[in-house]
């Protein structure tokens, strides 16, 4: 059942065959999301924040991440190649650079969480020690 709760939840980031993946537009809500990166687009392959695209791979989907709010379903993307740009206000993503991204969902898809890790292992929660920043969108 929770397989199913996962992959429903996180569909609208998995690319069909032969199709070209889908970019979702979010609007920043929280003061971090609004300060550092702005609205953002984001699909399969990439992560675009203040004009600045962070590459990335699926690595993972997982049926419970995250502390806050208890754990969740989330996907757990790569970031491909190392950039850390500044984004808005002189800031960057993460300090030091970005590897992982994890994504999960709130309010019946209305909402997103970005928790952004710069470790070298894939991180298991939001209590992972690598954690830079929670940003949070809505639609």
């Amino acid at each position: 059942m929770q397989s199913a709760f996962a992959a429903v939840l996180l569909i609208s980031l998995t690319v069909s065959a032969g199709a070209a993946p889908a970019t979702e537009l979010w609007s920043a809500t929280s003061r971090t999301a609004t300060a550092i990166t702005g609205d953002i687009a984001l699909s399969p392959t990439k992560l675009v924040a203040a004009g600045k695209i962070f590459p990335l791979a699926v690595a993972a989907d997982v049926e419970a991440f995250g502390t806050s709010g208890g754990p969740k379903p989330a996907r757990i993307m790569r970031v491909t190649r190392e950039v850390n740009p500044v984004l808005l206000r002189g800031n960057t993503l993460c300090s030091p650079a970005a590897r992982w991204i994890a994504l999960y969902r709130s309010d019946g898809g209305k909402g997103l969480t970005l928790a952004v890790f710069s470790g070298q292992m894939q991180p298991q929660g939001e209590d992972d020690p690598s954690l830079c920043a929670t940003y949070y969108y809505t639609r």
